[in-house]
């Protein structure tokens, strides 16, 4: 019953809860922002710049800095592709390394240090439908396998979608559909469990434009990435996340005077699906009885 209660006194909050990364902060001088990333898949560093809120322009990756990320042994330099809107290089980060990015732009040096930490597979993951408060709530839960169980891990979690739906066939896709935070406290021992609200069956139905970005349509592509990081880079996640409600600035992990972040991770991902809406099952309660029997402390 933990968990469930628990989701009740979330469900208003987590009903708006998809969310981008949007550095959109009060109309002040502009900040430069960077947002590195070295994983099994590669790596990838944007640079830009804060912007005011009334700026619905997509802010892209500036040209002209020297980006370079190294292990202490091997630097590997990283390469701007407008194409790509980053600067990249498809050299994968190995588990447990300790990574420097370095960044070198408009006569600033900036630097930051992330430790990759292990991957954590996707074993399962489903839609469903829960009835909380009145309300039937369109949830998303996935199962992994913890890759520590012995220490606290912390995940990042983004669902990506591509819709062909009218309402978005024109807009830009790029950005994530809706992206979590969690750490492995709760979880059953060697495994984790992430139940996420998306949104209600009423705005599905009523199909507003306002909500047009947090309705998934049938026939819509899913895809969820899991991505372990280190507390810090979870740290200021978290903070942004609630900045961008409270109106604070999260503390970066690069030093230079910027904001943004460098996280070293590993990515899983789920299965991708079409989505449809007549295939989603009512949950049945047996996952929670299943969760409580065997909780992490």
């Amino acid at each position: 019953m933990k968990q469930l209660i628990y989701m009740i006194i979330c469900v208003a909050a987590l009903t708006a809860c998809t969310k981008e990364i949007d550095f959109e902060f009060r109309d002040e001088a502009p900040v430069v922002v960077i947002e590195g990333k070295v994983t099994n898949e590669g790596r990838t560093v944007v640079i830009s710049r804060t912007r005011a809120v009334t700026d619905s322009v997509h802010a892209h990756c500036l040209p002209g800095a020297d980006v370079v990320m190294t292990d202490g042994v091997t630097s590997t330099p990283l390469t701007y592709d407008a194409a790509a809107d980053c600067y990249y290089s498809p050299v994968a980060g190995e588990v447990g390394k300790t990574y420097q990015m370095q960044v070198d732009f408009e006569g600033q040096h900036y630097e930051a240090s992330a430790t990759m930490p292990a991957a954590a597979p996707v074993t399962s993951s489903e839609f469903s439908w829960v009835t909380m408060m009145g309300q039937r709530m369109l949830c998303f839960e996935l199962w992994g396998v913890d890759p520590e169980p012995d220490v606290r891990n912390y995940f990042w979690i983004r669902m990506h979608r591509i819709s062909h739906h009218p309402h978005l066939e024109n807009t830009r896709q790029t950005a994530p559909y809706s992206w979590d935070l969690m750490d492995d406290r709760g979880c059953p021992p060697g495994q984790i469990f992430l139940d996420w609200m998306l949104v209600s069956e009423k705005d599905m139905d009523d199909d507003k434009e306002e909500n047009w970005k947090r309705i998934l349509y049938d026939g819509d592509s899913v895809c969820v990435t899991l991505m372990t990081v280190d507390p810090k880079v979870y740290d200021y996640l978290y903070q942004l996340g609630r900045g961008q409600h409270h109106g604070a600035n999260p503390r970066s992990n690069i030093t230079g005077g910027c904001m943004g972040y460098f996280a070293a991770g590993s990515i899983t991902r789920s299965d991708t699906v079409v989505f449809s809406r007549a295939a989603i099952r009512e949950w049945d309660g047996s996952l929670l009885s299943k969760i409580n029997k065997n909780t992490k402390k």
